[in-house]
């Protein structure tokens, strides 16, 4: 007989199925092939440095050859994950030309998403064939293997939170690997700082849901915290060590929060008051310290101003121009007090909506959109009017089902939380197609939730039609 204070046994209807460790391995063989195939020989991303692929390549070679520098308020700009992540093959292997050892790092990354993305469905959905399903929707999703092939922070962000969420919901469903998950949330948390929206959403519903979570106790909190604490702690020493400032992680967060709150395509920041005249004598928007968002351009040649979906700029011009450095929070704070004046809360409320839209409809994929465009966009085209088409909905009434489940089904809710999150921050900043891709297995394994409830309710109403009649 157990003892009275022993948690409460976990249904197994919430364990979801077991794996079938022939799928696993499956999925496992075809992703390590077709990513490792796409990163080496047919979009190597040592050849799609530019942008910021390029920047990330820079910063990880200066840390290899210079080292850790204090002082340097650029290194500020960028979440710093993906070029510490980047200076470890480069320092293995060298930094130079052809990137392999980078490539193969990515491309492995790139790889583990797809196997954990089959666990994560085994965990939450009700049937062996809907999960796999899931896995193998994600192993041909070409959005995530279109980004494995450069240098950015969509691939290992990907990977690192889908490992946070698998562990998170065997310390929700089991009790164990709770310092395995805060390992990977912190990972996740220092490529893209965001992600702390879905930790905080996941501590809520334990705190609201605690009687219904035996396994999880303030020891798996701890244990899933202290490495999230850490990462924020040294997150803010090392912004601080470039900027003297402890208010922020990444500088450009201020450049964009501006951006979504005032719905300017162009920032522009001048060292003196005479560049800025020139500058707007001329209506040069490429002088100066200079940052735009080709989603809001699309948007702006999309829809007229007069329509609701307009980019309708606070500032009435699409530019922002101001003389100061690029990220400085004080100056930013002021222009989006006069945004927020300007709009009023329904005005700020329309931005949001726009915002949110932004991360499914009006921009093409970037960097697909960019070099070698004729090869690789019409790929990118196909799968984003299909999400658009066959996945947005049935994710979206999946997300609706598992959070109205957040009693009985935890675990569900769990897994559609980073869906969540990232809506909150498009909403907020602004959304772009390639900011969402790294959330698609999310969406593909929320629609097929979608789907078996649908498919229950439905058989629930026909065995219930006979007997009513």
């Amino acid at each position: 007989m157990a003892p009275a204070d022993a948690p409460a046994p976990v249904p197994k209807a919430s364990i979801g199925v077991l794996p079938d460790r022939r799928v696993l391995l499956w999925l496992t063989v075809l992703a390590l092939v077709t990513r490792l195939l796409w990163v080496l020989v047919i979009h190597p991303p040592g050849q799609y440095v530019f942008s910021d692929m390029g920047m990330y390549v820079k910063r990880a070679r200066d840390l290899v050859n210079i080292g850790v520098q204090s002082g340097v308020r650029d290194l500020a700009w960028q979440a710093y994950g993906t070029h510490f992540l980047l200076a470890l093959p480069f320092k293995i292997f060298g930094p130079g030309e052809p990137y392999r050892g980078a490539a193969v790092l990515w491309g492995l990354l790139g790889a583990a998403a797809v196997p954990l993305s089959y666990l994560v469905a085994c965990r939450v959905l009700p049937t062996a064939r809907l999960a796999a399903i899931a896995g193998v929707l994600v192993l041909l999703w070409y959005p995530n293997l279109s980004t494995t092939g450069y240098f950015l922070s969509e691939t290992p962000f990907l990977c690192v939170q889908l490992l946070a969420v698998y562990w998170l919901l065997r310390v929700l469903q089991e009790g164990k690997r709770a310092w395995a998950a805060g390992v990977a949330a912190a990972l996740a948390f220092m490529l893209r700082p965001q992600s702390a929206i879905f930790v905080a959403l996941a501590l809520l519903l334990w705190l609201v849901n605690v009687r219904r979570m035996p396994r999880v106790r303030w020891r798996q909190i701890v244990g899933v915290g202290t490495p999230l604490l850490a990462a924020l702690l040294f997150s803010l020493w090392r912004f601080h060590s470039h900027t003297g400032r402890w208010d922020g992680i990444a500088e450009n967060a201020n450049m964009n929060l501006t951006a979504g709150r005032c719905h300017n395509i162009v920032t522009q920041a001048f060292r003196k008051q005479a560049d800025l005249k020139k500058s707007e004598r001329k209506n040069n928007t490429n002088d100066g310290r200079r940052v735009s968002l080709p989603g809001y351009r699309t948007l702006a040649k999309m829809f007229p101003d007069d329509h609701f979906l307009g980019l309708r700029p606070a500032m009435e011009s699409e530019t922002i121009r101001f003389v100061g450095y690029v990220g400085d929070p004080w100056i930013h704070q002021k222009i989006r007090h006069e945004c927020y004046r300007r709009t009023g809360l329904l005005g700020q409320l329309r931005y949001s909506f726009v915002n949110m839209l932004m991360q499914w409809f009006v921009s093409k994929q970037w960097p697909d959109n960019a070099k070698n465009k004729h090869i690789f966009l019409g790929v990118s085209e196909f799968y984003r009017y299909g999400f658009q088409i066959v996945v947005l909905l049935p994710s979206l009434l999946g997300i609706g089902v598992a959070l109205g489940r957040w009693r009985r089904a935890p675990a569900e809710t769990l897994v559609a939380l980073p869906l969540v999150g990232a809506t909150v921050t498009a909403a907020i900043f602004f959304g772009e197609v390639r900011l969402r891709t790294p959330y698609d297995p999310y969406a593909l394994i929320m629609a097929l939730l979608a789907f078996a409830w649908a498919r229950d309710l439905w058989r629930r109403r026909k065995k219930v039609a006979p007997a009513a009649g």
